[in-house]
């Protein structure tokens, strides 16, 4: 908030806390922001029109507090939509450095940093592993020393998603967070609580295929002040996107995987033909087995993985599931039990049985596998279906 605008809000209010009952009026050291600045001025209006409405003589003192009370919070209310409008600017342009990733890994490594070009000081970009919160980069504002510091306590004290943490709700709901007086409310991560003195922060779940992959938490701790509600909208926009460019950047990964693999079998190809078969070149070690390290046994196994892995993620809704049933059925997919899924959703194992219960009779499936199996074969005919379309008939 400019400061001739903070001295204005400050004045006005010593004038009304000299004119009416200052008991019930705010300190000025409340007066931090743009938002509690209006929150102030508020009171002002209240507690003045009170006064000189109650009966008593009129006080044309209290009449010109009150007109520069309404004149200050208009101007306070312009200055409020312009900082909104470049705030949305700084989210559009924080997204667009976004997109410029080509891998998850660069993507990473840029992600928190950029959190903090849309106007906070500090910021953390986790990941959910199961049912654990993982920090795995944190941006400090000039202190980099600090910032390795609060990853470091993160990394050795990874929090359990269980549902005594605040950011359990993240993950059930896929909702964002504004958490005040973190140093005293229960639920919050200790030790990261402890090392940073965060004092207020938002934080937003990074959702990537439909599962909460991991958080971006931040704060304006450099600023003084506390985050407000349009700081949370901005991180749910920036997480949002985030989860987009991972899904993205993770297609990318794997399309290098398997062009980095064709490109060594290609290279294994030209050694057969200089006469260079070398050890294990179909994958056979002794007695004709594959051999565990051996190259052929990657340059087989790992484009097959990827490539079901990616199948199994872009594989399409099927109208009749919920949202969570395609999540349970995904996971189930890749082989997860229903205590492993009931982890990595964060609810309870009867809850799981329940959505396998009802996947089962809407599929019209006797098991898991042949419900499994249905939907991937109704991919496989919905794709069939559209390569032989209008553009492929003869």
């Amino acid at each position: 908030m400019p400061r001739p605008q903070s001295s204005r809000v400050v004045d006005v209010l010593l004038a009304a806390r000299r004119l009416v009952d200052d008991s019930r009026l705010p300190h000025p050291e409340h007066v931090v922001d743009l938002g509690s600045a209006r929150a102030v001025l508020r009171a002002v209006w209240a507690e003045a029109l009170a006064s000189l409405t109650g009966g008593g003589t009129p006080s044309q003192e209290l009449v010109s507090l009150l007109a520069e009370t309404k004149a200050l919070d208009e101007q306070l209310l312009l200055d409020q939509l312009a900082h909104q409008d470049r705030a949305l600017q700084r989210v559009r342009s924080a997204l667009g450095r976004l997109g410029e990733a080509r891998t998850s890994t660069a993507l990473l490594d840029t992600a928190a940093s950029t959190a903090c070009s849309m106007g906070f000081d500090r910021s953390i970009v986790s990941r959910v592993a199961g049912s654990l919160w993982i920090p795995e980069r944190v941006h400090v504002e000039r202190d980099p020393a600090w910032a390795e510091e609060i990853l470091a306590l993160g990394r050795t004290h990874p929090q359990n998603l269980d549902g005594r943490i605040v950011e359990t709700e993240m993950v059930r709901r896929r909702t964002s967070l504004l958490v005040d007086e973190v140093q005293e409310r229960p639920g919050v991560n200790k030790p990261i609580a402890d090392a940073s003195m965060s004092r207020s922060y938002c934080a937003a779940p990074i959702v990537v295929h439909g599962v909460v992959a991991g958080f971006v938490h931040v704060d304006c701790y450099y600023q003084q002040r506390n985050v407000d509600v349009l700081d949370r909208h901005l991180v749910t926009l920036y997480a949002q996107g985030l989860g987009q460019a991972l899904s993205r950047t993770m297609v990318l990964d794997e399309m290098d995987q398997i062009r980095a693999d064709v490109d060594r079998l290609a290279r294994r190809v030209t050694d057969a033909r200089e006469g260079d078969l070398g050890d294990g070149w179909w994958g056979h070690g002794e007695n004709g087995r594959v051999t565990e390290g051996d190259p052929a046994a990657h340059a087989v196994a790992t484009p097959q993985r990827s490539v079901v892995d990616g199948f199994l993620r872009s594989a399409p809704v099927d109208p009749s599931l919920t949202r969570r049933e395609v999540e349970v059925l995904r996971l189930m997919a890749t082989g997860d039990t229903n205590a492993r899924i009931a982890t990595r959703l964060v609810i309870s194992e009867g809850t799981v049985k329940s959505h396998v219960k009802h996947i089962l009779r809407k599929l019209g499936a006797a098991n898991r596998a042949e419900a499994v199996s249905h939907w991937l074969r109704a991919e496989h005919d919905r794709a069939g279906r559209g390569a032989s379309g209008p553009a492929g008939h003869r």
